[in-house]
């Protein structure tokens, strides 16, 4: 009992330093130090915010059961999307098999069961858009998020709806707005994409790894919510936009009619699943090739060297910072250097084979639920210019965001770790 209670402060005692450190680091790469230490209350405020979210979602049973209603939900979805996978794909999309089964978990097309779920959560925001329920639901978050960061309310409107929105969707919210945002305000769009996901996604996440982690769709949720708090704490940080001007006006309204609104949120799910299949054929193919030539090296340590390995041993370092299990610790940072060098679905297909220990995984889930990879700069900098075409400055500041975003994954996984 005794050791038990020493190695638990032992490790949030680490934890804590390694929050401490990864501010400090952002605060080194801020470009306006001036600015953070002239508004230091913020930063401070925002700290403890997060740590009342965090202690709230997984200590109070009211908070809790309104996680894990939004977490069923979200996962209800499945059941409805099974019916039209079942139409169109027939046993490929779930339906009965014209054939005598013998091994049922081989009719499993990740394809036609589990990414069809894009399409039907992309048509639900666009119609909830042009319903007008996202719009304001995310003014009301977005003024209070505007006051708690210092921000301006544009940015906290963003920020409420990019915790379950993409990183093209959420932008739209604002899209007459982003044309006057400064550089510094812009950071916070574009760091957000790497360090959050999709209500789109969730259920997918969740479904790969339920099998080990029976609650994982409550943490997928959470890593989204903190993670969106931890990017706008470094992100003013690292570039400072205290900003307590009012709202301008613009038009909340993206869709002109109901019908419309429908079709197009369908027509860019398909092409978000389109797209990640796409993304998942060429990736897993090209971490194949890179394996099988790191293969033909000598054995390195009594094994064969790998993508998976030695992105690794890079950020191996991060176990001891998330209190990760010594029997776990090799896994858990194949599984984050994948996800980096890949994405997170790859790292969630590895995380699905794992044979850690529950904790472990519930802890992987905070750590790789995001869009932080390497691949994504590209996407998320063309994207966000295309809807700007004039704003030169979002392609200069991607690689400084990334890092931001990469920072922000790293103090949601320290600061959950102490709490799960």
């Amino acid at each position: 009992m005794i050791d038990s209670v020493f190695w638990c402060a032992y490790f949030m005692f680490i934890q804590i330093i390694g929050v401490v450190l990864l501010l400090l680091c952002a605060f080194c790469l801020s470009s306006d130090k001036r600015a953070v230490m002239k508004h230091w209350h913020y930063v401070v405020f925002a700290i403890l915010f997060e740590i009342f979210v965090i202690f709230a979602m997984t200590h109070i049973s009211s908070i809790i059961k309104g996680v894990e209603a939004v977490a069923f939900a979200v996962m209800s979805l499945k059941n409805h999307v099974v019916e039209g996978t079942k139409f169109v794909f027939g046993f490929l999309g779930g339906g009965d098999a014209p054939f005598e089964v013998t091994n049922g978990g081989n009719l499993f097309i990740f394809a036609f069961q589990a990414l069809p779920m894009i399409i039907l959560v992309s048509a639900l925001c666009a119609v909830l858009t042009y319903l007008r329920v996202i719009p304001v639901f995310s003014k009301i978050i977005g003024t209070a998020f505007g006051k708690i960061y210092g921000i301006k309310q544009q940015l906290g409107m963003y920020s409420a709806v990019k915790i379950f929105l993409g990183q093209f969707e959420a932008p739209m919210v604002i899209k007459n707005s982003l044309p006057h945002l400064s550089t510094n305000e812009i950071f916070i769009l574009v760091a957000a994409a790497f360090s959050t996901s999709s209500a789109s996604l969730m259920a997918v996440y969740a479904s790969l790894v339920e099998h080990i982690c029976s609650d994982a769709i409550t943490h997928v949720i959470m890593a989204s919510v903190v993670g969106m708090l931890s990017t706008i704490l470094v992100c003013v940080i690292m570039m400072p936009c205290f900003d307590k001007s009012k709202m301008m006006s613009y038009d909340n309204l993206v869709y002109t009619d109901f019908m419309t609104s429908l079709n197009k949120g369908i027509s860019d799910g398909a092409a978000v699943w389109w797209a990640i299949v796409g993304s998942l054929i060429g990736m897993v193919a090209l971490v194949s090739l890179v394996n099988y030539l790191l293969a033909l090296f000598p054995n390195v340590c009594g094994a064969p060297l790998s993508l998976q390995r030695i992105c690794g041993i890079i950020v191996k370092p991060l176990s001891l910072l998330f209190g990760i299990r010594d029997c776990d610790v090799e896994q858990f940072s194949q599984i984050l250097g994948l996800k980096f060098v890949t994405n997170e679905m790859v790292a969630y297909f590895d995380l699905a084979k794992t044979t850690m220990s529950p904790e472990s995984v519930r802890k992987a889930i905070y750590a790789i639920t995001n869009f932080g990879n390497f691949a994504c700069i590209g996407m998320t900098v063309g994207g966000l210019s295309a809807m700007c075409p004039n704003r030169s400055d979002i392609a200069l500041i991607g690689g400084r965001a990334f890092l931001a975003g990469t920072i922000a994954t790293f103090i949601t996984t320290t600061l959950m770790c102490m709490f799960i």
